[in-house]
């Protein structure tokens, strides 16, 4: 899917015309703002098809942000007064009586509306738009041949609602926009809408403007375009007098076509009508300058860019609902697709990094094993020594340990006949031995004893001597204490 661009277009298309208002987005403000228009006589649907696909590649449109504007002649509208402020609940009362206004079933209805003013009551008053199935889904085939789709479908009427906050008149007043499909004349209360009406006409508004006596035909009444319109306004406006409350009606009434400059229809108007007429000039501080340079003033398209910047709440969206449900699949599918080439991405990454360290690692076990095939004969050799010395050490181990020596001298002892109370060993100096025997002969026994066990690694032991034996008693039994040492000290008479 190619990426959007930076511009957004709103698209009003007939059998007469296509005119689109072209701009960028910054924010909430508009720039770059363009006026872009063809007319033509497109009766056949074919030959507007052909049309408008030709125009849309010609502007390149195709990756625009696309809004449609579907104007007040081809929709149905009431304004209603139901006994809620929640949009659910009020959604629901506008379908359940949606058969009293419009001769169609609901299966063959786009229905969409708007609060325009919460009241203290607790009722709402409510604009609501009905469109025939139809109307809405030729427009979307349309767009489709071109390679466009809309992002919302809006209605003239609820567009005008952003101009009208521009007005300076704060009390009631007319707001008449001329296209080239017909007029719409909407009459607003401090700046809400309160009536609507909207007339198919065939005239070319561009010439009227420019001279307003202007006549297209011979006719049974031969009237002029300007007389044409001033009938309407005056029809629209006595229709509104008789449903208002205070019965007073509208005096001003705003002028505005998207392609000519109607300060001499107004004039004109003025005269035939008895109404201060006066072009929608207003409408063009909502651009802060940017619209300095359209042929005329689009009121409409100024009012669907309002919303769409959000410079004004959102009103009516004439989207189908199956239009809606198919999108928000695609959408889902699209979102699935990104994550499905998210995780694959995430995954061709994850292997190439698992192969780059498993040649890394490869790598290095090679180099390990070369290193390890070079040192190996000498590891080998250290290990056969260090096998013979651990060999060596046992063997000295269990030759003239501390342990073997105690163990000696307690072979040396006479069974039963002596006892330890102490023995000092020293590893450099020999031993020393206490304790008691029954008999001074066993106490010069257990000596010879341990000379007899001298032997080559302890041949200290020939130099086993008694140091003294002294009678006490024990248990008042006479016992001989003693003191053999074992030194490994040469004396000097033996050296």
């Amino acid at each position: 899917m190619a990426r959007k661009t930076p511009y957004i277009s709103i698209i009003q298309v007939d059998a007469r015309m296509i005119a689109v208002l072209r701009c960028r987005l910054v924010g909430k403000k508009a720039s770059e703002v363009s006026w872009l228009r063809r007319e033509g006589d497109w009766a056949d649907p074919d030959v507007l098809a052909e049309a408008f696909c030709d125009f849309v590649a010609e502007h390149r449109l195709q990756e625009d942000t696309i809004y449609l504007v579907l104007p007040r002649y081809d929709v149905t509208t009431r304004f209603l007064t139901l006994p809620s402020h929640d949009k659910e609940e009020i959604a629901g009362m506008v379908r359940f009586s949606a058969e009293e206004y419009v001769p169609y079933a609901l299966d063959e209805m786009v229905i969409d509306q708007c609060v325009l003013n919460p009241l203290e009551s607790g009722e709402s008053h409510v604009l609501a738009a009905l469109a025939h199935l139809d109307v809405v889904e030729r427009q979307i085939r349309l767009f489709a041949l071109a390679g466009l789709s809309p992002e919302r479908v809006l209605l003239s009427t609820a567009c005008l609602m952003a101009v009208a906050s521009a007005c300076p008149e704060k009390g009631a007043f007319a707001l008449v926009n001329l296209n080239a499909g017909g007029i719409e004349i909407t009459v607003f209360e401090k700046g809400i809408p309160v009536f609507s009406r909207g007339i198919v006409t065939a005239h070319d508004w561009g010439t009227i403007a420019e001279n307003p006596d202007f006549s297209e035909g011979p006719g049974v009444l031969d009237t002029s375009g300007a007389e044409e319109l001033a009938s309407e306004v005056r029809g629209s406006l006595a229709a509104y007098r008789r449903e208002s409350a205070d019965g007073l009606g509208a005096e001003d009434v705003y002028v505005a076509c998207s392609y000519a400059n109607v300060e001499k229809l107004c004039a004109s108007l003025s005269e035939r009508t008895g109404k201060n007429c006066l072009p929608a000039s207003f409408a063009l501080s909502l651009l802060e300058g940017e619209g300095t340079a359209l042929p005329g003033i689009p009121v409409d398209f100024f009012g669907a860019l309002q919303e769409i910047s959000g410079a004004a709440p959102p009103s009516v969206n004439l989207l189908p609902v199956k239009e809606t449900e198919a999108r928000r699949i695609k959408g889902v599918k699209r979102l699935t697709l990104r994550a499905f080439l998210f995780i694959l991405v995430i995954l061709l990454a994850l292997s190439g990094l698992y192969f780059q360290g498993l040649y890394q690692r490869t790598r290095l076990v090679r180099e390990l094993q070369a290193r390890i095939d070079q040192i190996e004969p000498n590891a080998q050799g250290i290990k056969e020594k260090r096998e013979a010395l651990n060999i060596l050490r046992r063997q000295v181990d269990r030759k003239g340990s501390i342990i073997e020596q105690i163990a000696r001298i307690v072979d040396s002892a006479p069974d039963g006949q002596v006892n330890f109370s102490r023995i000092s060993l020293h590893r450099n100096e020999g031993i020393s031995l206490w304790g008691r025997a029954k008999a001074v002969s066993e106490v010069a026994r257990f000596t010879q004893n341990i000379r007899n066990n001298a032997e080559s690694h302890l041949a200290f032991f020939a130099r086993a001597r008694s140091l003294y034996e002294q009678q006490t008693l024990e248990r008042d039994v006479p016992v001989y204490s003693y003191q053999i040492e074992v030194s490994m000290l040469e004396d000097e008479d033996d050296s």
